[in-house]
């Protein structure tokens, strides 16, 4: 998977204006006129740079990579390899036995199944991988579980899945880059899954519990704002405008604000929020 952004040499955190001038600064960089000694190689990096360009700059383009690039990386992070693991599937009913199936059949690609057997020991209370896998054996089952829920469109079973893992200390320890790289996936859930499909008191509940993950300020100011659009759907003016305060106190030049700018007379230089 091509990074884009270290194609035009930007932070993930990059704004429009500064990929545009990337972008500009990269095309003058390997444009062909100027590489007349490597006319083939510019030309590959000219699509390189054009294509990088293409998908950053489209909003919804650009999260659809910001979420795939997520995912690659909390795999890599995660160091989840079927091919290093052995193929023994571990007989007997003891729980640990049980407990490495599911393991072995979510590197295996039986998701199906393992989550239909790890729903099944869960059901009887009391069930905790961690208790019946060694540490990396825990990260990995955990994670590739969430995966799984997710794919089936169990948001919140994933949710769980991931935050347990976002505040292991285990996890942390062993991965160095594994929980930002989770918590990357939970905001996702948390906007684009759960919020999105939600009523705004119950979305704007998602948009809080992600607020509580490690998050840059034009993160955090993005969740304001979809805070203050579900306050002020549910009626509630005065926590609507707390918010936006708030997004703006955190980026003044926050895109998409507009709307609900007006809706509240609320102008980015006169926001009074505090930054949490």
């Amino acid at each position: 998977m091509q990074d884009h952004y270290k194609i035009l040499e930007v932070s993930p955190d990059a704004r429009p204006e500064e990929i545009k001038r990337a972008f500009r600064e990269m095309t003058k960089k390997y444009h062909p006129d100027r590489n007349a000694a490597r006319p083939q190689w510019a030309t590959a990096q000219m699509k390189r740079v054009i294509e990088a360009n293409r998908v950053l700059s489209n909003a919804p383009l650009r999260a659809a990579f910001d979420h795939r690039r997520a995912a690659a990386a909390a795999v890599a992070a995660a160091d989840v390899r079927p091919e290093r693991r052995a193929r023994h599937r571990r007989e007997g009913d003891s729980l640990r036995a049980q407990s490495e199936r599911i393991l072995h059949d979510l590197l295996s690609g039986e998701g199906a199944r393992a989550i239909a057997n790890y729903e099944k020991l869960a059901a009887a209370g009391g069930f905790e991988l961690a208790h019946h896998l060694d540490e990396r054996d825990w990260i990995d089952c955990k994670f590739l579980l969430a995966e799984q829920y997710a794919r089936r469109s169990s948001y919140d079973k994933a949710l769980t899945f991931y935050e347990d893992l976002y505040h292991s200390e285990v996890a942390h320890r062993r991965h160095r880059f594994f929980r930002q790289d989770v918590a990357e996936r939970m905001l996702h859930i948390c906007i684009h899954n759960l919020g999105a499909e939600s009523r705004p008191e119950v979305a704007a509940g998602h948009y809080l519990r992600a607020l509580g993950l490690d998050l840059t300020k034009s993160r955090r100011a993005f969740l304001h704002k979809k805070l203050a659009e579900a306050c002020l759907a549910m009626g509630d003016g005065e926590s609507a405008r707390r918010h936006l305060g708030i997004a703006f106190q955190l980026k003044p030049d926050l895109k998409g604000a507009s709307k609900i700018r007006r809706k509240l007379s609320v102008a980015p230089e006169a926001a009074d929020g505090k930054t949490p």
